[in-house]
């Protein structure tokens, strides 16, 4: 019995599982999303590209995104601080800025402009 064993095992090959691609987050944060610093009540621009390039009141920050998952994209700046920008089902709703430790709610939405279909 055990030499059947080991002779199906050989023959029979195995079924190999295959992994469902991983669901893409991005364009949950795609757009330009206005929020207002409280400590200087200025209001500023936060655009988030479809490549994810981020840029606050049109500069782009230098840095890199580290996480992004359903509700949270997670960027570190040059100097290691971390920006998260916290979302829903319907795009952004708020900003945390590790450097001022302060979290910035959105308050208004322009989402990016649809490009019609041919």
């Amino acid at each position: 019995m055990t030499n059947i064993k080991s002779l199906v095992r050989h023959i029979v090959p195995k079924t190999q599982k295959v992994k469902a691609p991983a669901p893409d987050f991005s364009q949950r944060f795609v757009g330009t999303w206005a929020f207002l610093d409280t400590k200087t009540h200025h209001d500023h621009l936060l655009q988030i590209s479809p490549d994810l390039v981020i840029q606050i009141d049109g500069q782009v920050l230098p840095g890199h995104i580290t996480g992004l998952d359903g509700n949270t994209l997670t960027f570190v700046d040059h100097f290691g601080y971390q920006l998260v920008v916290h979302t829903n089902e319907h795009g952004p709703v708020s900003i945390y800025d590790e450097s001022s430790n302060l979290d910035y709610p959105i308050t208004a939405a322009r989402p990016p402009e649809q490009t019609p279909s041919a």
